[in-house]
C-alpha cells in the first residue's frame, strides 16, 4: 500500500521465505551481492535478513473471488504494477476498517502469498533473524523458481 497520505506504515511479509525473497529482489534479473547491501545510512551492523513473525492479524484475503467481487476489484488490479491503482484500492480497504491488512498472491509465483499489514503491533518476532546471503538455501530456491541468475 505505501500510503501516500502518510496515515499508516505498512509491513510487507510473505507466507514463505522464498516468497518474501522473491518480492524483495525479484525486480533484479541478476542477483549479485549489491542487492543484499543496506543503505549507507543504516546503523552499523545492519544486514538484510529473514524474520519469522507470530501473530494472528485480521487479514482480508484478496485471493477470495467473493472478496474481490464485494470490492469491485478484478484480479489484474490486485497485482498491477501501477502503484496509484493499488494504493487506491488498498486505501479504500484501510478506510472501511475491520482488517489489519490484506493478502494477495505473489506477482512472481501465485503459490506464494504476500501480505501488507497496516496494523502489526500484535506480531512478535518468533526466532532470531537469519542474515541473507546469495548462498542461503531460501535465496537459491526463490531464484530457481522465478528464474533469476547469479553473478
Amino acid at each position: 500500500m505505501d500510503d501516500p497520505d502518510g496515515d499508516c506504515r505498512v509491513l510487507y511479509v510473505g507466507d514463505t521465505a522464498q516468497g518474501a525473497i522473491a518480492e524483495a529482489f525479484g525486480q533484479f534479473s541478476r542477483w549479485t551481492a549489491p542487492i543484499l547491501a543496506v543503505p549507507p545510512s543504516a546503523p552499523a551492523g545492519t544486514v538484510k535478513a529473514l524474520v519469522r513473525y507470530e501473530g494472528d492479524p485480521a487479514v482480508l484475503d484478496l485471493d477470495d473471488p467473493y472478496e474481490l467481487q464485494d470490492l469491485g476489484l478484478r484480479p489484474s488490479s490486485v497485482v498491477s504494477r501501477q502503484r496509484p491503482v493499488t494504493q487506491q484500492w488498498a486505501r479504500a480497504i484501510y478506510d472501511r476498517g475491520g482488517h489489519d491488512g490484506i493478502s494477495w498472491w505473489s506477482y512472481y509465483e501465485p503459490m506464494w502469498a504476500s501480505f501488507g499489514l497496516w496494523e502489526y503491533a500484535g506480531l512478535r518476532v518468533a526466532d532470531d533473524p537469519v542474515p541473507l546471503s546469495l548462498t542461503h538455501p531460501d535465496v537459491l530456491e526463490a531464484a530457481g523458481v522465478i528464474k533469476r541468475l547469479f553473478s
